[in-house]
């Protein structure tokens, strides 16, 4: 019988879309080592999906009190949350050193776990495993257990009804449903606003990709998801829908279009992957059309900038 447990200690400071690829990374190593997965440091999104029932006593209460809304970690009410589990991670961690691997590098590049690459062999002996860090990648882990995965990391039957409200009417009245991404609100200020697209920019790429795959018009909808407001008025000849939901709403709402076109950002790519779809990444000069002619399903994009996944 494997005794193992793999725990998620820290997940490094991102938010919704980074913390899952980490997770999602380190639950298919526990599926290849058959070693069940806790993550405590899920507690701001666990609410919204189906992992509570498997957690401790400590990350239920505190899930449960951060259910109301999937804050932005900026919020106080989440700062305060994340001071009072640092505390407690920070003594887990002092009590079981030789078990936390960490992926927090100089070079800030994937630490790959199983089946992608072998573990370090100072960790195998370990019956608790802590992990410490956000860039846990197993591109092949990911291959190997994808429907395993995606049946773990479906959202609460609440979001997945949510969902179901918005894309049952657009896919019952058009042949096409193409997600939209825009991030904003970071993007302004991270690394100089070099990854901010306008939406300017990004309503040309989508007049681009409409015309690049054939798309009619009035057989096609858009949904658009952003962390900021959106200008509706560049998309008046279009059908539209602009999502007014919750950051976990958003993620699986875009996954169940056809092809997202969007920022450079772990969110979409989350997006595409759990939908199994094209994520089309927005640039300020030329896009290269070539690249994503033959694309239908999701793919490790190699036009992404910021690709850790």
């Amino acid at each position: 019988m494997n005794t193992k447990k793999i725990i998620i200690l820290k997940h490094g400071g991102g938010e919704l879309a980074n913390q899952l690829w980490n997770y999602v990374s380190i639950w298919a190593y526990g599926l290849e080592v058959g070693a069940p997965v806790r993550n405590p440091s899920f507690y701001e999104y666990h609410y919204f999906f189906r992992f509570l029932k498997n957690e401790s006593c400590v990350t239920n209460i505190t899930s449960r009190l951060m259910f109301r809304r999937p804050r932005r970690r900026s919020n106080w009410i989440n700062r305060n949350q994340r001071f009072k589990y640092a505390q407690r991670a920070w003594i887990t961690e002092k009590f079981h050193p030789r078990c936390v691997f960490s992926s927090e590098t100089n070079e800030n590049k994937p630490t790959l776990l199983p089946p992608s690459h072998p573990l370090p062999p100072r960790y195998e002996s370990c019956n608790r495993l802590y992990f410490k860090g956000w860039l846990f990648r197993n591109p092949a882990g990911l291959s190997k257990y994808g429907k395993e995965l995606r049946t773990a990391f479906a959202p609460s039957d609440t979001v997945l009804k949510r969902v179901d409200e918005i894309i049952a009417p657009l896919r019952a009245k058009y042949e096409k449903i193409i997600g939209i991404h825009i991030r904003q609100g970071d993007y302004k200020t991270f690394k100089g606003g070099k990854y901010l697209i306008s939406q300017e920019r990004i309503r040309e790429i989508v007049s681009e990709y409409a015309k690049e795959n054939i798309l009619d018009a009035a057989k096609t909808a858009f949904i658009i998801a952003s962390d900021g407001p959106v200008d509706e008025s560049l998309y008046k000849k279009l059908n539209v829908h602009v999502s007014k939901e919750n950051a976990v709403t958003d993620l699986f709402l875009l996954s169940k279009c056809d092809a997202i076109i969007g920022s450079d950002s772990s969110f979409g790519a989350f997006a595409a992957w759990f939908g199994n779809i094209p994520h089309v990444i927005c640039k300020q000069g030329p896009m290269d059309w070539a690249y994503y002619a033959d694309k239908t399903e999701y793919f490790d994009n190699k036009l992404s900038e910021l690709r850790h996944y």
